[in-house]
C-alpha cells in the first residue's frame, strides 16, 4: 500500500484482466486504518464482480426490508386489534 500526504493509495497488480496490469484503488479516509490484507480482499473482489454491491451495503438493503416489512405487520396487527376493541 501507498501512502500519500492525503491519501492512502492500493495497488493490485494482478487484475486478472487481459486489459489491464494494474489497478489502484484509493482509500476512504474512515477505512484508512483498516488491515491492508482486508482492502487487498475487497478490492480483488471488486475487480472480479465491479457490478456488485459491497457486503456492507447488501446488508442495508436487506435490513431496511426486514424493518419495513416488521413496521407493516404491526400496523397491520394495531389496526386489527383496535377494530376487535371498538366491536
Amino acid at each position: 500500500m501507498v501512502k500519500g500526504i492525503n491519501r492512502q493509495v492500493l495497488e493490485i497488480q494482478e487484475t486478472g484482466s487481459p486489459y489491464f496490469d494494474r489497478a489502484f484503488f484509493f482509500v476512504k479516509p474512515e477505512f484508512a486504518f483498516t488491515d491492508e490484507k482486508r482492502l487487498r480482499r475487497a478490492a480483488e473482489d471488486a475487480l472480479k464482480h465491479p457490478d456488485r454491491l459491497p457486503k456492507t451495503r447488501r446488508k442495508r438493503i436487506r435490513s431496511a426490508w426486514l424493518w419495513a416489512i416488521g413496521s407493516g405487520a404491526a400496523a397491520g396487527a394495531g389496526a386489527i386489534i383496535t377494530a376487535l376493541c371498538v366491536h
